[in-house]
């Protein structure tokens, strides 16, 4: 068998999952072949999820074979499952593909014998990282050799990450799931399996803005444990007795790394947009994001929708997007180059600053062609702005005696026009405590922008004089 993988750390948070794997682990054991596929964004614990898999099955008797399938081509077709089964191809496909179907059937078939011979001593766990990258041979073995071996006992447990769309690898996932495999989508860290594993790192609780600022991490556990090593590394954090205090409020080396990362792998379109879309700080609609750049709407749809399909910006509602990690969206905009970020940014204030004023604009004070006048405007910045939000803004402002303290602080200076900075800078917090409350602001009061939150506040403001 090839090299084990590291042992797993503790998994927080993946119950549901690990009962799928002990599923997997009981059917084959009794001599039935089974499949489970596992879908995951970058970073979310799906090798993790394969390590603790194998531990559970190596302690049930299991054999492991374990292949890895590279990005960048390997010399030779069907490598991960060879080299996971510790066999040498047949003669003549070392340096090429099977050249025709007999050849393949060669290869196939030897795959199937030895495997046979493994699960005559012992349940068999395949497993198989990075299915995405496949080559079109190891595809087609994937799709024969579960059906050959389904009355042997053989798990499969196979893992492919989002965002990088193969259509050979999404008909390979879905025909299997019509077939009965099981499968299953790793999803994010809930908040309290992200305090845990802050726990199990540092030995010890975090503080609120420690915790807020995992918080932006939105429960991606490579990016919570970046955030925790790097912190920790460059003196970010300091640990007493059981509780573990936050010194920055900046990102550390090893979160811009992972994130780098990520934005990389996008087409240049994409990181562009994604950089445009960070500089709104806060839900943006499509067309919003279309009349910033300057692209007709069908320009922007392929590469916001491979931006989604990485898990970088997630769909609120219809075309209403969000970033999914703060994290994120504060380091692409760290990394824009200043003169750009000033542009992008005084573009989005003077959009924010317009709707403010035809928010406080009573209506009767307005001309008579207003309609003219706005939908012009609107055509030059389209951002979503506060008239066609007064629904929400009148739900929002009988919710605001229901915010905190500080949360009402927040978001007061935010619907006055300053940046989560601005407002850090103004009250002593970190900008990730003012994020996170200002998180918790929307949520209470029902919106999903800086403008709907501008709006509440003119129109509460408004019914107090009223009420005077």
């Amino acid at each position: 068998m090839s090299t084990q993988r590291p042992s797993a750390d503790r998994l927080r948070g993946r119950a549901g999952e690990l009962r799928a794997v002990a599923d997997l682990l009981g059917s084959a054991a009794t001599g039935h072949g089974a499949i489970l596929l596992v879908d995951g964004a970058p970073g979310v614990g799906k090798t993790c999820l394969l390590a603790a898999a194998e531990e559970r099955a190596t302690r049930q008797g299991f054999n492991i074979a374990r292949g890895q399938v590279d990005e960048l081509p390997r010399p030779l077709p069907l490598a991960p499952l060879f080299s996971g089964l510790d066999l040498a191809p047949p003669a003549g496909t070392q340096a090429r593909a099977p050249a025709d179907l007999g050849q393949l059937l060669a290869c196939l078939e030897k795959l199937a014998v030895q495997t046979g011979i493994l699960a005559a001593r012992a349940p068999v766990l395949i497993t198989l990282d990075d299915v995405q990258w496949a080559d079109a041979a190891t595809i087609a073995a994937l799709r024969a050799l579960p059906t050959w071996l389904a009355e042997c006992p053989v798990g499969w447990l196979l893992v492919r990450r989002m965002g990088a769309r193969d259509p050979r690898i999404e008909w390979l996932f879905g025909e299997w799931e019509r077939s009965g495999a099981v499968r299953i989508a790793l999803g994010p860290l809930a908040d309290d399996a992200v305090t845990d594993l802050i726990a199990d790192v540092l030995r010890a609780r975090p503080d609120p803005e420690l915790l807020a600022m995992a918080h932006g991490a939105a429960g991606n556990p490579l990016l919570v444990r970046a955030l925790l090593d790097g912190l920790r590394d460059e003196g970010g954090v300091a640990v007493a007795g059981t509780r573990a205090r936050l010194l920055s409020g900046q990102p550390p080396r090893r979160v811009r790394e992972v994130i780098h990362d990520w934005v990389m792998r996008l087409s240049p379109a994409a990181r562009h947009l994604l950089e445009v879309a960070a500089s709104v700080d806060g839900s943006f609609a499509v067309d919003d994001l279309a009349g910033l750049l300057g692209w007709p709407a069908e320009q922007v749809l392929p590469p916001l929708d491979e931006i989604v399909a990485a898990d970088l910006l997630t769909v609120v509602e219809k075309d209403l997007l969000t970033f999914r990690h703060d994290l994120v969206r504060q380091t692409v905009v760290d990394s824009v180059p200043p003169a750009v970020r000033l542009a992008l940014c005084g573009q989005v204030t003077g959009t924010r600053r317009l709707a403010t004023a035809l928010a406080t604009t009573p209506m009767t004070d307005r001309p008579a062609d207003g309609a003219t006048v706005r939908g012009r405007v609107k055509m030059r910045y389209p951002l979503r702005w506060a008239g066609e939000c007064a629904d929400r803004a009148q739900g929002a402002t009988r919710g605001w005696e229901g915010l905190t303290g500080a949360e009402r602080t927040v978001a007061e200076l935010v619907a006055q026009g300053l940046t989560n900075r601005e407002v850090a800078t103004r009250i002593f917090l970190s900008p990730h405590t003012v994020s996170f409350h200002l998180r918790k602001v929307y949520r209470k009061l029902g919106i999903r922008s800086r403008v709907d939150l501008t709006r509440a506040f003119v129109q509460r403001e408004q019914d107090r004089r009223t009420c005077r």
